[in-house]
């Protein structure tokens, strides 16, 4: 990567330097028409996010095989193709994007651990498609795109963590069903290597962590808003309001109508 052979500053300053202009910005899925599954190439680079489902991406001799919050870079003029799992909802950000002097050697597979990568893409895909875009919104997001990749090949800790993964995607998805034979199928892990590998990171089960951001959320939700409890147990992924009740006084050991009132006499005696 010559581009980095300076070093980071360097690399933030030459980019701070360039034109960035989008020139293809898109979500879609499985079905759609935009997809190319025969090997072609980019006079740009093209960023491809997956925000559901799996892949294998082949780029020459390289095959790597990517899934939900990764991302690919792929190098100007390189030769790519991607074969999708069809038993898997298929779902993806893609991104045209000139960068001048950005020269990679090969495709780069980049896991977004914290979602910041997601952000950037879903912020720079509303403004590109809004009516009114703004270049040099636009210009900022990119760029800190671009920041955050050369970051990652700087950072030579980025391999894969499948826990982080797993626990970005429980965050991200709270109002729907999750089970963790689904989880393991993602990372294509059995699910008791799963279970002891997320016991062993975080001390508790995976569903006990999934418990407690639920919980968490609908606390949050009871003190910040006033939404009823039939609301905040559908966006916490409890489709029964009696569980969620059972569960919610089990974990703060009191009822959501007990603690919604002592959170509004706190802020009273707080103001």
């Amino acid at each position: 990567m010559d581009f980095f052979a300076s070093g980071y500053e360097n690399f933030c300053a030459a980019v701070d330097r360039s034109e960035t202009p989008v020139l293809f910005c898109e979500r879609f899925d499985e079905r759609s028409s935009i997809w190319n599954f025969k090997e072609h190439t980019h006079d740009c680079v093209e960023l491809i996010y997956f925000l559901y489902g799996n892949a294998r991406v082949i780029a020459g001799d390289t095959s790597v095989q990517a899934s939900f919050y990764d991302m690919i870079v792929y190098p100007k003029g390189k030769p790519h193709t991607e074969i999708l799992q069809y038993d898997h909802h298929q779902e993806i950000i893609c991104l045209w994007v000139d960068i001048p002097g950005l020269e990679l050697e090969d495709i780069m597979r980049i896991q977004d651990k914290d979602a910041r990568f997601k952000w950037l893409l879903e912020n720079l895909l509303t403004e590109y498609k809004s009516k009114n875009p703004s270049k040099l919104l636009m210009d900022h997001y990119v760029k800190s795109i671009v920041l955050l990749i050369g970051r990652c090949c700087f950072d030579k800790s980025t391999e894969s963590d499948m826990v982080s993964r797993v626990v970005l995607y429980m965050q991200d998805h709270l109002t729907e069903s999750i089970s963790v034979q689904q989880l393991a199928d993602m990372v294509y892990v059995s699910k008791s290597y799963l279970s002891r590998a997320f016991k062993q990171k975080t001390g508790v089960t995976l569903m006990e962590y999934l418990n407690t951001l639920r919980m968490e959320a609908a606390k949050t939700m009871l003190a910040a808003s006033g939404m009823n409890t039939e609301e905040i147990a559908y966006q916490t992924g409890y489709r029964s309001t009696k569980f969620f009740y059972r569960a919610f006084r089990t974990y703060t050991g009191m009822s959501t109508r007990e603690y919604r009132k002592q959170e509004a006499a706190s802020k009273a005696v707080g103001s």
